[in-house]
């Protein structure tokens, strides 16, 4: 048993022993502190996921200091979206197949060169950077996936895609859709009569579209439908050094916008992840830019938001022609895609509506009853049938995921765990 004198020296060190515990409570509270608001926000905000070189090039990151997409639906028609995906989970909101093979819009369908690539293009829209994954140019952006049937060897129960494609935009229209991206073709610059209801539809319901010109690696001489549609935002491709990338791109009146096409990080849609060539890639960052300017501001109409993409376009390198009032150039349209300057500019004293331009086409063209024939697309046809095509642009894949913030934030929580019980053990010895 302790003396008197020995339980009062003891009780003499437990005030100084408290005051140490609470020095010691009040710094560990400081470095969690520190620990959660260094990471949180950086948790928070999207960083660019390995390979994306564009996001900084074209200042994207530069646009998620004001908005991610967050409460706009973006649809995307292709050949369905993968929503298991890694790199895609929780994004998809809504889906439908239209390809007539009773699936449901989220089982990717398509030949064995064409069935990744919804996946591949809502990760470029949406994706949300999960390890080795690509982030999305509007990762907050809800997306609806519509599915059809892309490429060769169409089942003889799937119908006409171009009738797959009209329903997919009425159904997208109707699911709330604010934008729709159209990464595929016919090598064919005319549509049927139908879709001349459909796209207007969509254009009275403020809706941007967006699509993909066609790639002169599969044989494009000139845009495919359904950019050469008015009021279609049509999409060609760059290459890395900003330049026209000749075997992405198709030239024709229907060009509009010129983005990169070069090495763009994609999911796969059976797990991993892979890198898409082609503007069936250009085509979701303009769509993914329209979705972040029609967050941030709302209240601006499909009209204004395609007029500023248009209108704050920066000359193309190395390319010679130029775009004149109220006549884009052949080959770039009005120029490559310049974020930073679409959404900080004012909507131009002039805006040109996509309704009154069909409409407008519509009746100076439209004077047979019958649709004109439909060619064959560009990939390889085994009949008379139409068929959706999309760029055979997977050239490597990549499954071994990289960790990211999450370590950063697990890391600063066992400093935080180390830095108490060395607190514990030091009172221990002091006592």
């Amino acid at each position: 048993m302790r003396s008197a004198t020995a339980r009062t020296a003891t009780a003499a060190k437990r005030p100084r022993a408290g005051k140490r515990t609470a020095k010691l409570a009040v710094v560990g509270s400081l470095v969690l502190g520190l620990v959660i608001g260094t990471t949180q926000p950086a948790l928070a905000a999207p960083e660019p996921g390995p390979g994306q070189w564009f996001i900084e090039d074209y200042g994207i990151d530069d646009l998620w200091k004001k908005t991610t997409g967050k409460g706009v639906k973006v649809a995307v028609i292709d050949s369905g979206v993968n929503a298991e995906h890694d790199d895609l989970k929780d994004v998809v909101s809504k889906s439908k197949d239209f390809s007539g093979l009773d699936k449901d819009g989220k089982t990717p369908i398509g030949g064995k060169t064409t069935i990744h690539h919804g996946t591949a293009v809502a990760g470029v829209i949406a994706g949300q950077g999960k390890g080795a994954g690509p982030t999305g140019v509007a990762p907050d952006v809800d997306i609806l996936s519509a599915s059809m049937w892309l490429g060769p060897d169409r089942p003889e129960d799937s119908g006409s895609t171009r009738e797959q494609a009209d329903e997919a935009i009425r159904w997208a229209v109707d699911s709330g859709a604010k934008v729709i991206n159209m990464s595929l073709g016919w090598d064919d610059p005319a549509w049927p009569s139908s879709w001349d209801e459909s796209f207007a539809y969509a254009y009275e319901k403020d809706v941007v579209i967006v699509a993909c010109v066609g790639n002169a690696s599969q044989g494009a001489t000139q845009a495919w439908s359904p950019s050469t549609v008015p009021g279609v935002i049509g999409v060609g491709g760059l290459g890395k050094n900003d330049k026209v990338l000749k075997e992405s791109t198709a030239p024709g009146t229907a060009v509009d916008l010129m983005g990169p096409a070069s090495d763009i990080p994609i999911p796969y849609y059976s797990g991993g992840y892979a890198e898409g060539q082609g503007c069936s890639f250009a085509s979701p960052i303009v769509s993914g830019v329209a979705a972040l300017i029609r967050a941030e501001n709302p209240d601006l109409s499909a009209d204004e938001v395609t007029a500023k993409l248009t209108s704050t376009a920066k000359p193309v390198p190395g390319h010679k022609g130029q775009s004149k009032k109220g006549k884009p150039d052949p080959i770039v349209g009005w120029g490559r895609l310049d974020p930073k300057a679409a959404m900080k500019s004012d909507v131009p004293k002039t805006v040109p509506s996509a309704a009154d331009a069909l409409a407008d086409w519509v009746t100076m063209h439209r004077r047979a009853k019958s649709d004109p024939s439909e060619t064959e697309s560009a990939a390889p046809a085994e009949d008379n049938n139409p068929k959706a095509v999309a760029p055979k642009d997977v050239v490597s894949s990549q499954s071994t995921p990289m960790l990211g913030f999450s370590v950063l934030g697990a890391g600063g929580l066992i400093a935080v765990i180390l830095f108490a019980l060395s607190a514990v053990v030091f009172i221990r010895r002091r006592r």
